[in-house]
């Protein structure tokens, strides 16, 4: 019985110049296929690359985030990093700034309860449809930091968090390189 005709295709192919590592002039030339493969990788990696910009652009350009990119990376570092004494302030800063946007929302509803019990659904006193309108004052639409409560949605496990170097671990320990940074640019 004869050699079965994949095999012969398949020896054939197997054959074909350039498909594997050979020596040329004495140099070692590398084959194709793990080239080609390099070149997989490279190309399904500028295609994720590509897909996140398109999904980043699009979550960032809705109305349901108003801060820019920049806004969101300096938010998510001070996130991971706030037990660093140079964020720790910044970071406490950001969280009282949600407190105080979280105490005007629960003013809002109180109010909105209080309405609805003292005057129901009648027409508010500026004109407003008042009951109705205030309700949807307690909508996320009206929270002014908004972006920094929707942070955690976009943040990571803390193991897949670079490390930072020994340079910005010794930068961000120093609370006097903040203030001596100050002090010159004002003595100029």
């Amino acid at each position: 019985m004869g050699v079965r005709p994949d095999r012969r295709i398949k020896n054939w192919l197997e054959r074909t110049p350039g498909l594997k590592q050979a020596t040329v002039d004495g140099e070692v030339e590398e084959g194709f296929w793990p080239r080609y493969e390099r070149a997989v990788r490279r190309y399904l990696g500028d295609l994720y690359e590509e897909a996140m910009v398109i999904r980043f652009s699009h979550i960032f350009l809705s109305a349901a985030v108003r801060c820019v990119y920049r806004g969101f990376s300096l938010f998510s570092r001070l996130h991971y990093f706030r037990d660093m004494p140079r964020f720790s302030q910044p970071y406490q800063i950001l969280t009282y700034l949600m407190d105080i946007d979280s105490l005007f929302t629960k003013w809002r509803y109180n109010h909105v309860i209080l309405v609805q019990r003292m005057l129901g659904s009648k027409q508010g006193t500026g004109g407003s449809s008042g009951y109705m309108y205030l309700r949807s004052t307690v909508s996320d639409k009206y929270k002014v930091f908004l972006d920094l409560f929707n942070l955690s949605t976009w943040l990571i496990p803390r193991e897949y968090i670079p490390s930072l170097s020994a340079r910005m671990v010794k930068t961000l320990s120093e609370h006097s390189n903040l203030n001596s940074s100050i002090m010159s640019s004002e003595s100029e």
